[in-house]
């Protein structure tokens, strides 16, 4: 009689509140691989997932300074990802100039050829190519692209975007409220640096220093030094440096709102870090969606941050996902790594401090005297001797009352006081298991392997292994089985011997057998099977990879846009109306000109002398809705054109904003984000695409050309300098552009609010306190810049050095640009804005 055994895994006991995945799946763990060896740690301490960069100049991810993976080594390393079960995500998450497209198609080709299992995108230029060449390969959009509305993603998915890759100024309720408008896949930032500017929004970098974080060359100029003015007084802090982001007590939440993979950031940060973060969260991960987990007693969350302190912190917070909380997330006095908490000073000696501790502390511990006020006077250094009660200890535990001795000279004690806080920066100790356990590289990770056993007298017996990564193996031996004259072939014998996996990366889960109770099987050939199966595995592909399907080339596509070109770009609208015919006359150049502030409008007089020196188009920013309704009026009132501005971000709940815009009837709306283009085009309102839509290259001209039959122009990103103007305009109509002539950079655009962290009382209200109270920004090197707050409360902090091309002003018009904006401002260096009309048309020629 055929006896039928399976063994299955241990039943888990699910928690009551266990989060439902949209889609039912536990999420995916994904961990940073700036390097092979953080790669490596990623893998072995539980990451489903690793995203890492092509090494090398020129290969546009944004985290150049990370030592990255050399191209040669990309197919060993994704086939190695696989045999593991772990994915493989390329970051291609950079803007590109019209002459690296040829370089990227290429590296496109390559990542198709090795397998990667996804690509992510900061570029429309890029997502189209890919879309376009690849047809097979994943797209994940970087939080780069600034994708914060359903909006948003519904023309993201029409480039071949499947996962969207959240912006971290989302909070945990707005992320559910996308999950149930979107299929698209959700990714959030779970650990690690927090970015102080909207990702893709931020110029303060280029600005400053000529280093374009959207190119990957980030300097961290929010990590620096500034002061605060609010008229006469002022605050000098870190007031743009944000704590590290750490949401272990909000996994849960948000695991239940929807997110399908959790990301860990940190690809500039060495191997022990990533080892110990990625197997912190693997373990609360399991825990919450298993109901428990291998562990003797399930994780404790402040004992893990304290762990996770260590390694690496700037001090911890959750973001922005419990909502905006400006003092949590700034303090102001936030620039390295602070580690945990360790006490604070009682009494100051020369080259020793007594401490009333909070925690343990051993000798050889780092410690870091902290100095609130005044950061970059802290002191810190590694603690030589403890004594407690006069004797010296290697290790006091907390609660007690010591003494710290430092080396000669290590800190001065003139800048440590009574009741400063003392914290832990450095364990010597938990460093050594972290890299103990990474040299060992002993597998702590191994794939789960799925048996399939018949074994009957008279037939071979046969074996079928079967991996989640796709590989299988069929494996019989080499005779058939004989009757059993003693100890015939059992269910625990077989699992026995062929869950002698070893050092392998396999390890038994299941075994289902059919036995007929009679074989025999000597355990020679148990072991022969077992090594033959194990060695199929090793060398089968993962899977049955599907034939590679190539689409349209680079050139092609640039073919494509060459006929659209020859056609007729302009449409007959009120907005273009007598235009069309008198474009390309150098003569015929356009002024626009901005106004945020509703007196301008109120202003007839001085609209007229804008309209007599040449602009015959206003643009309306205003904070409050209902001033536009004056804009509008006066503006019409002269037979001018009326251009609605909307804001630079939209979230979900925000398009009550952009429906008010609609209702004013405007000649056309100035759009920032992908979600605003979406909207007013369902709408058939015309739009203008502004810089923040961040178009630098003629793949994604088109390609938002296509998206938006409403558009009328499109305004560069900022990042296209003068060098690479040439290229660009070669291949795009340059009638359709307009072209920033004169305005202040937005530096950092912001969810945080300076005046609610610096300026309002927590338990107060702000009473719109940014309405009534100008702020500037003095840097360190002097310069003071302005910080508005748009509709939403979002803080714009502006550059202090103008923005103006009028040298480059006639080449620019030589090469077809005919459209022209003026953003005023009273800092722009013109007493009256017809002065600053007059001086850019006077540059053309």
């Amino acid at each position: 009689m055929m006896q039928n055994h399976r063994q299955e895994p241990p039943v888990m006991q699910h928690s009551s509140t266990k989060p439902e995945n949209k889609r039912g799946n536990k999420p995916e763990l994904l961990a940073p691989a700036g390097s092979e060896e953080s790669l490596h740690a990623a893998v072995e301490n539980g990451a489903d997932a690793v995203y890492f960069g092509i090494a090398g100049t020129g290969n546009f991810n944004a985290r150049v300074r990370a030592k990255n993976i050399s191209l040669d080594k990309l197919a060993e390393t994704v086939t190695f990802l696989h045999r593991r079960n772990v994915r493989a995500y390329l970051t291609l998450n950079t803007l590109v100039f019209s002459d690296e497209l040829p370089a990227v198609e290429s590296l496109l080709r390559e990542f198709t050829k090795a397998r990667v299992d996804a690509v992510l995108v900061q570029d429309l230029g890029i997502a189209r190519l890919a879309h376009e060449l690849c047809p097979s390969l994943t797209l994940h959009a970087s939080t780069q692209m600034s994708l914060t509305s359903s909006e948003a993603f519904s023309l993201a998915a029409r480039a071949g975007i499947r996962r969207v890759v959240l912006p971290r100024e989302l909070s945990i309720a707005q992320i559910r409220q996308l999950r149930s408008a979107t299929d698209l896949e959700l990714e959030a930032f779970v650990h690690g640096a927090l970015c102080i500017s909207y990702s893709g929004q931020c110029l303060t970098s280029l600005a400053l220093g000529g280093r374009s974080a959207n190119r990957g060359c980030c300097a961290q100029p929010c990590r620096m030094l500034y002061t605060l003015i609010d008229g006469a007084e002022s605050i000098a802090g870190h007031l743009f440096s944000p704590t590290d982001l750490a949401t272990l007590p909000l996994l849960h939440d948000l695991i239940a709102a929807g997110v399908c993979s959790l990301k860990i950031e940190g690809r500039l940060k060495p191997p022990e870090y990533v080892a110990e973060v990625t197997r912190i969260y693997r373990e609360a991960i399991d825990v919450i969606c298993d109901g428990n987990s291998s562990l003797s007693s399930p994780p404790d969350h402040k004992t893990n941050l304290e762990r996770l302190a260590l390694t690496f912190s700037r001090g911890f917070s959750t973001g922005w996902l419990e909502g905006v909380q400006p003092r949590k997330l700034v303090p102001g006095n936030v620039v390295a790594h602070r580690g945990t908490s360790l006490g604070t000073v009682i009494e100051v000696r020369r080259d020793a401090v007594v401490v009333r501790l909070s925690a343990s502390v051993r000798r050889g511990d780092g410690v870091l005297f902290e100095n609130k006020s005044s950061p970059e006077q802290s002191q810190g250094g590694r603690v030589y001797e403890i004594f407690f009660h006069k004797t010296s200890v290697r290790e006091a535990a907390s609660g007690n009352k010591v003494l710290l001795t430092f080396g000669n000279g290590t800190i001065n004690a003139d800048h440590v006081e009574t009741g400063q806080e003392v914290r832990k920066t450095d364990d010597p100790q938990l460093e050594r298991r972290i890299r103990k356990s990474l040299q060992s590289r002993r597998l702590s990770r191994r794939i789960p392997l799925h048996l399939r056993v018949r074994g009957v007298v008279g037939e071979p017996l046969s074996v079928e292994a079967v991996a989640p990564t796709g590989a299988k193996a069929n494996i019989s031996s080499e005779s058939p089985l004989e009757d059993a004259k003693k100890h015939p072939l059992t269910f625990e014998t077989l699992r026995e011997q062929l869950g002698r996996l070893g050092e392998t990366v396999f390890e038994l889960r299941t075994v289902d057998a059919d036995l007929d109770g009679k074989a025999m099987a000597p355990l020679s050939v148990l072991g022969k099977i077992r090594r033959k199966m194990i060695a199929a595995l090793e060398t089968e592909q993962v899977g049955d990879p599907a034939p590679l399907r190539w689409g349209k080339s680079l050139d092609e596509l640039r073919r494509d846009d060459d006929l659209k070109q020859s056609q007729d770009v302009f449409k007959q609208t009120p907005l273009n109306r007598d235009f069309a015919a008198t474009v390309r006359s150098a003569a015929t150049v356009r002024i626009h000109v901005l106004f945020r502030d509703v007196r301008f409008f109120e202003d007839r007089l001085m609209l007229q002398r804008c309209l007599d020196a040449g602009c015959r188009s206003f643009y309306a920013e205003l904070r409050e809705p209902e001033v536009y309704e004056v804009a509008k009026k006066a503006i019409r009132d002269l037979d001018a054109q009326f251009v609605a501005v909307a804001p630079r971000i939209m979230k979900p709940g925000e398009t009550w904003f952009l429906e008010h815009l609609c209702h004013l009837n405007p000649d056309a709306v100035l759009v920032r984000n992908l979600g605003a283009l979406a909207f007013f085009q369902e709408r058939d309102v015309p739009c203008i695409a502004d810089f923040s839509l961040n178009i630098v290259n003629d793949l994604a001209f088109w390609q938002l050309l296509e998206w938006g039959h409403v558009l009328e122009r499109i305004t560069p990103g900022f990042d296209l300098d003068a060098e690479r103007w040439a290229t660009f305009l070669e291949r795009i109509p340059a009638e359709k552009l307009e072209w920033v002539v004169q305005d202040r950079s937005p530096l950092f655009t912001m969810e945080h609010c300076l005046w609610k962290a610096n300026l309002v009382s927590p338990e107060r209200h702000c009473n719109k306190i940014c309405r009534t109270r100008p702020l500037k920004i003095r840097d360190r090197y002097g310069a003071v810049h302005t910080v508005r707050s748009d509709c939403h409360c979002r803080n714009i902090v502006e550059d202090a050095t103008p923005i103006n091309v009028s040298q480059q002003l006639p080449d620019l018009i030589a090469r077809g640009i005919r459209h022209l904006r003026i953003e005023w401002d009273d800092r722009l260096g013109f007493t009256h804005p017809d002065d600053a009309i007059r001086q850019t048309l006077d540059c053309r020629l």
